[in-house]
């Protein structure tokens, strides 16, 4: 899915290294790429071995990572190909793996898009890099 991308809008509440390099190498390929975490996230990123990616990445215009200081239980990738979204089970502090949607319908990646710019606007910063 991100690799095939020619952009990238993301919402995630996690964070692992796999998904960080994934988004850094389409980021060093020029693809544009807009990331929403939370703040308790952005923390995260601020260690090994993500602060020297995000470091990084700095020089890049198409790079944006903006953070909200609310709990975010979802997982939402939007490119121009497909949408994906993982939900959190109802009580409980992990993705319900069994549940995901994914569609490359064009309606449903619109709707995608529609809310990550819901999340996009009511952010709290919108970061090129950095805190």
């Amino acid at each position: 899915m991100i690799k095939e991308a020619d952009h990238i809008y993301g919402i995630s509440s996690v964070i692992t290294e796999g998904y960080a390099d994934s988004i850094s190498e389409k980021v060093k390929e020029g693809i544009p790429v807009e990331l929403i975490i939370p703040l308790n996230i952005a923390e995260e990123l601020k260690q090994s071995p993500y602060a020297e990616k995000l470091e990084a990445l700095k020089s890049y215009k198409d790079f944006r990572l903006g953070y909200k200081n609310e709990d975010l239980k979802m997982g939402l990738i939007v490119t121009d190909k497909c949408l994906a979204l993982s939900l959190y089970k109802k009580s409980s502090i992990e993705y319900d793996v069994t549940t995901g949607l994914s569609s490359s319908d064009p309606k449903a990646i619109k709707w995608g898009k529609k809310l990550f710019e819901y999340y996009k606007i009511s952010s709290e910063a919108n970061l090129r890099y950095g805190y």
